[in-house]
């Protein structure tokens, strides 16, 4: 989201805009962002500081840490950050520190659902699924 420094007052402004997951280049081996990211954001001019709350809203496909499955997470953060005028020409560009904020919001451990019995050590099989075949 790139803002004209202009534009920005001391009434919020706000935005919403969409932006396709893949243009960020967000996804690893283990998560896949799908569809955009909804940003809708409200900016704010307070003497020499511009202040920026935004919600984020994105929706993806994980492995999950103990069954090995994909699950499909619709996730939403907060973000908020002031910029000082004194470091910005005449736009104010926050696409790379919601980026990072969305990376570094990211959870450990990520399951499919809170009860996942993940999968046998024995027989390796997904114990949501079939139960264990190991001898007892």
């Amino acid at each position: 989201m790139r803002i004209e420094v202009e534009r920005i007052k001391s009434s919020p402004l706000e935005i919403s805009e969409d932006i396709k997951a893949e243009r960020w280049d967000l996804d690893s081996f283990d998560v896949k962002f799908v569809g955009n990211i909804h940003l809708n954001c409200k900016f704010i001019k307070a003497g020499r500081e511009i202040f920026v709350e935004c919600n984020i809203a994105t929706e993806r496909n994980i492995i999950c840490s103990r069954c090995l499955s994909w699950a499909h997470q619709v996730c939403r953060q907060d973000f908020k950050r002031s910029y000082s005028l004194s470091l910005i020409d005449s736009y104010l560009d926050i696409d790379e520190d919601i980026r990072e904020e969305i990376l570094l919001n990211f959870p450990m451990k990520v399951l499919c659902s809170p009860d996942c019995k993940g999968i046998c050590s024995g027989c390796g099989v997904n114990l949501n699924i079939e139960k264990c075949r190991c001898k007892k």
